[in-house]
C-alpha cells in the first residue's frame, strides 16, 4: 500500500491533495448470489458458493432498527420493506411493537430497504449484508417531510471559474482593508456569477453583518442554507445573528441543526448556552457551556466567563466564584480577566451578578471580540476539538472495519483503473485568518488498482499520465493520498492503530458507524509521511471515519496530527474527504466516488488551504480500451519540480 506522502520542494506556497475512490456497483463487484436452497438451518452454511474470501453463504438476520434525524428510536408507525432482486422475494413488517424489527433465515447478499411513514420522507437504501457473521443491523434514520432535503447528491456551483475567483478575492482583499462596502460588491458580482453557490451568499452575509445591516446579512445566510442546508459556517452565523436579535429559540433550533449535521465546536456551544441562557433554562445553559469550556483549550477564558454568570444566575455562587478563579488562574493574559476579577471583588455573589435578559443577547458580540482578538478561526477544530451527535448503541467494532474492508475488496475486484478530472483550488492564508488569491489547476486523475498482502488492496496513482508534481501550481505536491481511507481499513496497517467505536452518528442524513482512529505512539506506519531533501518524515495522525451502516462504504474521514512534528516545523496537517454515490449510465448504475476534499496545513508558520473537486469519472474493466482525454489546464504560476517517489509493497 502506498503511504499518504507529501512532497515539499526548496520553498514552499501551495499544497497538493489526492484522494481515495470506491467503487459500488453490482455490475462490477467480483461477488455474484446464489439462490437459496429449499431449507436450512440459520446459521450454517446454505451453499458451496465461495465469496472470493474462501467460505459459503451464511443464513443471517437482518435488523432493521428505524431512527428519527437524531437518532432516537422513532415512535411513530413505520413499514419497513426488505426485498431481494436476483431472488425476487420481498418481505415487510413494521414497528407495532418496537423501532427495530428482524427479518430471519436469509441468506447474505445485497438487499434493498424501504421505510416509509407518514408525515416523513421516505427512505431508500442499498444493503451489502456481507462477512460471514449471522447478525446484521442497519440503522434508518427518518426525515421529516419539512426537514430541508439531504439527498446524496454531489454539491452544486463548487467549481470556481477564472472569473467568480477574480471577484471573490478582490472581496477578501476589501474585507481585510475593512472596506465593506466594496466587499459586498464585489461578493454581489460573484453571486451573479455563480448563483448556486453557498460560500459567496456566506461571504456576503460576512460583509452586510460588518456594514450593520443585518436584514440583508438574515437573507443571505438564509440563502446560503437553503442551497446548501448543512452550512456549517452560515447555520452559525445565523444562529449567533438570531441570539443578537433576541430571538433565542430560533437560535437553538438553528444551532442544533448545525450541530446534527457537522458536530459542535466550542464556538457553537458557547451560542447554545447563551441562548439557553436567554431562554433561563438554565440546565441546559450550564451544559452547554461545560462542553464549550472542554473544547475551547487556549480560548478558554470565554466559556469559564459566561459559565460562572450562569452558575450564579442559578444561585450557586460559590461554585461560580471558583469558575472564576479558575479562569484567572489558567488564563493570567486573557481580556475576560478584568470582568472576572470585578465580580470576585464582592464579597457574595448574588442575583446582582446574575445574567439578565439584555445581556444575553449582547453575549454573541462579545465572543466576537474574542475571536477577532485571538484571529479568525483559518481552519476546521482539530478532530478532538469537536463533538458530534452521536447514539451510544453496541457496535462490534471488529466486525465492523471487516465488513468495511470486505466492501473495499468486492468493489475493486473487477476494476484496473479508474480516472476523473481533477480541480485544485489552492489559497494562502494569513495570521488573521483571511484567505488570500485563489490558484487552480486542473488535470487527468488515474488510480491503478492491485492486490496486496494480508488482503488488502494497493492504490498507485498518477496525474495526466506521470507521477511526478511539475504541473502544480506551486512548490507543495501531496502523492499518496488516494489510500488515506483504505489505508485506516487495511489489515496490514490495524495492529498501529487503535480503533475507538463511538456510536451511530448522521452524514448527510445517512446512519453510520463513528469510528476514532489514532496510531499508537509506538508505530510508524507510514500511512502519512513527507519526504523533503531526500529525508523521510512519519507523520503520526488521529482521526474519525464514518462508514455506513447499511453498505460499509466510507462516507467521510477527517484526520489531524497526533501531535506536531517538529523537525518540520509542522503544526498543522487537516485532511478531510466526502464519498458519494456517482451515476453511471453506461453500466446503469451508481459507483461510490469521492466529491470533495479538502487539507489545511501551517508550515513554518506559514498557512494554507486546498480544496479538490472530482468529476468527469471513466471507469475501465480488466478489458476496457477507453482512453483518457487530458483537460486543459488553467493557466498559472511557475513551480518547481522535484522527482520523489515512495516505496511500495510486493504486488501478487
Amino acid at each position: 500500500m502506498l503511504g499518504t506522502q507529501i512532497l515539499a520542494l526548496n520553498s514552499v506556497r501551495t499544497v497538493g491533495f489526492c484522494i481515495c475512490i470506491l467503487v459500488q456497483s453490482r455490475a462490477l463487484c467480483a461477488q455474484q448470489e446464489a439462490p437459496p436452497p429449499p431449507s436450512a438451518a440459520p446459521g450454517t452454511a446454505l451453499s458451496t458458493f465461495n465469496t472470493g474470501a474462501g467460505r459459503s453463504l451464511q443464513a443471517v438476520t437482518i435488523t432493521i432498527s428505524v431512527r428519527d434525524a437524531r437518532g432516537l428510536p422513532l415512535e411513530d408507525l413505520t413499514t419497513v420493506r426488505l426485498s431481494s432482486r436476483l431472488r425476487g422475494t420481498t418481505r415487510t413488517l413494521d414497528t407495532r411493537d418496537s423501532a427495530d424489527i428482524s427479518f430471519g433465515g436469509l441468506l447474505e447478499g445485497l438487499y434493498e430497504v424501504e421505510a416509509e411513514c407518514p408525515g416523513y420522507r421516505t427512505i431508500k437504501q442499498q444493503l451489502d449484508v456481507n462477512g460471514g457473521s449471522a447478525f446484521f443491523t442497519a440503522y434508518i434514520y427518518m426525515h421529516a417531510e419539512s426537514d430541508p432535503s439531504t439527498q446524496n447528491s454531489p454539491p452544486k456551483g463548487l467549481v470556481l471559474t477564472p472569473k467568480l475567483t477574480k471577484e471573490i478575492d478582490k472581496g477578501l482583499v476589501a474585507m481585510r482593508k475593512r472596506q465593506f462596502e466594496s466587499a459586498r460588491n464585489h461578493f454581489s458580482k460573484a453571486i451573479q456569477l455563480s448563483p448556486s453557490n453557498p460560500d459567496v451568499y456566506y461571504l456576503r452575509g460576512n460583509s452586510e453583518l460588518s456594514l450593520g445591516q443585518t436584514d440583508a446579512a438574515r437573507h443571505d445566510l438564509e440563502q446560503a442554507i437553503a442551497i446548501d442546508a448543512s452550512h456549517e459556517k452560515a447555520l452559525v452565523a445565523l444562529g449567533q445573528l438570531q441570539i443578537q436579535a433576541g430571538d433565542a429559540k430560533s437560535a437553538i433550533s438553528t444551532l442544533n441543526k448545525s450541530f446534527t449535521a457537522n458536530g459542535a465546536g466550542w464556538k457553537t456551544y458557547y451560542l447554545l448556552g447563551a441562548a439557553y441562557a436567554q431562554m433561563k433554562q438554565w440546565n441546559e445553559a450550564e451544559a452547554a457551556v461545560n462542553h464549550s469550556v472542554a473544547l475551547a483549550h487556549n480560548q478558554g477564558a470565554v466559556p469559564l466567563l459566561l459559565l460562572g454568570k450562569i452558575q450564579a444566575s442559578r444561585g450557586r455562587s460559590d461554585v461560580a466564584r471558583l469558575t472564576w478563579q479558575t479562569l484567572i488562574a489558567t488564563y493570567p493574559k486573557a481580556p475576560e480577566i478584568a470582568e472576572a476579577k470585578k465580580l470576585l471583588e464582592h464579597p457574595s455573589i448574588d442575583e446582582s451578578h446574575a445574567i439578565t435578559e439584555a445581556e444575553a443577547g449582547k453575549m454573541s458580540q462579545a465572543l466576537d471580540a474574542a475571536v477577532e482578538d485571538v484571529g479568525r478561526p483559518w481552519a476546521p477544530p482539530d478532530v478532538d476539538h469537536k463533538e458530534y451527535a452521536v447514539s451510544a448503541v453496541s457496535c462490534n467494532l471488529d466486525d465492523v472495519l471487516e465488513r468495511a474492508m470486505l466492501r473495499v475488496r468486492t468493489q475493486l475486484g473487477n476494476l484496473e483503473k479508474f480516472t476523473a478530472t481533477e480541480h485544485i483550488e489552492h489559497q494562502e492564508i494569513d495570521k488573521q485568518g483571511m484567505a488570500g488569491p485563489i490558484q487552480t489547476r486542473q488535470f487527468s486523475y488515474v488510480v491503478f488498482v492491485f492486490p496486496s498482502q494480508k488482503d488488502s488492496v494497493f492504490l498507485e496513482e498518477s496525474r495526466d499520465g506521470q507521477a511526478n508534481v511539475s504541473a502544480f501550481p506551486t512548490s507543495l505536491a501531496t502523492v499518496g493520498l488516494n489510500s488515506l481511507g483504505i489505508s485506516v481499513l487495511q489489515p496490514m496497517y490495524r495492529p498501529g492503530f487503535q480503533y475507538q467505536c463511538e456510536g451511530v452518528a448522521t452524514v448527510r442524513g445517512e446512519a453510520t458507524w463513528q469510528i476514532r482512529f489514532a496510531e499508537k505512539p509506538d508505530s510508524q506506519l507510514g500511512v502519512r509521511r513527507w519526504q523533503k531533501t531526500g529525508t523521510i518524515y512519519y507523520i503520526p495522525i488521529k482521526g474519525r471515519i464514518w462508514l455506513s451502516t447499511a453498505t460499509y462504504d466510507i462516507l467521510r474521514i477527517e484526520t489531524d496530527l497526533r501531535e506536531p512534528v517538529q523537525n518540520l516545523e509542522l503544526t498543522r496537517d487537516h485532511l478531510s474527504v466526502d464519498y458519494g454515490p456517482v451515476k453511471f449510465a453506461a453500466i446503469n448504475d451508481q459507483l461510490w466516488l469521492p466529491w470533495s476534499a479538502e487539507m489545511y496545513l501551517e508550515l513554518h508558520g506559514k498557512r494554507y488551504h486546498h480544496r479538490h473537486i472530482l468529476s468527469d469519472y471513466l471507469l475501465f474493466g480488466v478489458d476496457t480500451r477507453d482512453k483518457v482525454k487530458t483537460p486543459r489546464n488553467v493557466p498559472g504560476g511557475p513551480v518547481q519540480e522535484t522527482e520523489i517517489e515512495a516505496p511500495k509493497p510486493n504486488k501478487e
